[in-house]
Parts: structure tokens; C-alpha cells; sequence
């Protein structure tokens, strides 16, 4: 599948880049970083920010916060159950806050959510709607978790969806490549090269 990007009609979702998923210093930093620093992931993905923001794409940036002591978390998993052992993700904190070269600007949107999956829950969908947004492309941390996810449901939403290979990873490069191949039913698969050609 080959989508034009038509940037009146596309959003460029940059999912769960902070600090304490997508840094080495944050508190999933020894599960997530070694692929993240490995394979370029934040210097690929400003590249992708500032081309999409050239491009004039809606920008909408995702991010997974809880309120302090964990209140509104749920831990019926056990990856929302080592978010709350961990102590992460706690707003107004700097884990919960954007990597420094991945910070939104002014006129972009900041979607916060505290289910597995970006829709749930949020104001993701009724922010892309109101954008007149049909087309979405994904990059971000975790590949198998959270781009994974959103990829799937935003087909059932019925958006098109663009996954960028290159900006995402995973624990390791093996699941990233299992995440990958499992997304190429739902979504059509890119390297930042590609998006920018």
C-alpha cells in the first residue's frame, strides 16, 4: 500500500517520547535505550518532526502520564504494573515530560492517556477528526507496545496509517522486527528516506 501525504489530511503522531521511555536516564531507560540510542531514534525522528512541521502536517504528540502516587493508573497488566513499581511516568516530573529534541511548539497538540493504547480513553481521535485528519504516521517507543497498538486501532478508527520503521524501537531489534512484520497487514511500512523523497 502507497498513500499520498497529503498534508492537509495527514498527522504525524509522535508517541511516547519521554524521557523516561525514551532516554537513557529514565526509569525504563536499561529495558528501552540500547535500541533507542542504537538505532538513531531521536535524531531520526527530528528529522521526521522537521520535515513533517515543512511539510505543514498536524502535528499531535502522545504522551503517557499518571498523577502522583499513581492514583489514576490501573495495573491490569504487567507492564502498567512496573510503571507503578517503577515510579514513572508521573506528571510534572521530568520522566513525564518530552525529550529535549522532540519538544512540540507552539500550535501542536499534546494528547495524554493512561491505557496501553494512544485512543484509548483520550482525546486522540476527536483531535485528529477536528484536524480533518485521514491519514496518520506513527513513530515512537516501544514499536511492539504503544506503535503497535496505535497502528491497529487507528484502522479500526479508519484512518489510514503509516508506520516510520526507522524511528521506532523496541527492547530489542528482534521484537522490533517481529512488531514490524505483524504491522504490515494494518499499515504501510517506511523509512524516514522514503517519507522524505
Amino acid at each position: 500500500m502507497t498513500t499520498h501525504l497529503d498534508p492537509k489530511k495527514t498527522a504525524l503522531l509522535s508517541l511516547h517520547m519521554v524521557n523516561d521511555i525514551a532516554s537513557p536516564n529514565g526509569k525504563f531507560g536499561p529495558m528501552f535505550s540500547e535500541q533507542v540510542v542504537a538505532r538513531h531514534v531521536i535524531e531520526k525522528s527530528k528529522a521526521l518532526l522537521a520535515y513533517g512541521r515543512n511539510q505543514g502536517f498536524t502535528i499531535v504528540h502522545v504522551a503517557v502520564r499518571f498523577q502522583p502516587e499513581h492514583t489514576d493508573l490501573v495495573t491490569n497488566s504487567p507492564l502498567l504494573t512496573i510503571v507503578k513499581d517503577l515510579d514513572a511516568l508521573v506528571e510534572g516530573t521530568w520522566g513525564a515530560d518530552f525529550v529535549e529534541d522532540l519538544y512540540p511548539i507552539d500550535g501542536e497538540s499534546i494528547v495524554t492517556h493512561q491505557r496501553v493504547g494512544a485512543f484509548q480513553d483520550s482525546s486522540l481521535n476527536q483531535v485528529l477528526q477536528q484536524a480533518g485528519i485521514e491519514h496518520i504516521v506513527l513513530f515512537g517507543v516501544v514499536t511492539n507496545n504503544i506503535v503497535e497498538h496505535t497502528a491497529r486501532n487507528g484502522v479500526d478508527y479508519g484512518y489510514y496509517v503509516t508506520v516510520v520503521e526507522d524511528c521506532c524501537s523496541a527492547p530489542t531489534l528482534d521484537i522490533h522486527n517481529a512488531s514490524i512484520e505483524n504491522m504490515r497487514l494494518v499499515a504501510d511500512i517506511k523509512s524516514l528516506a522514503e517519507i522524505q523523497a
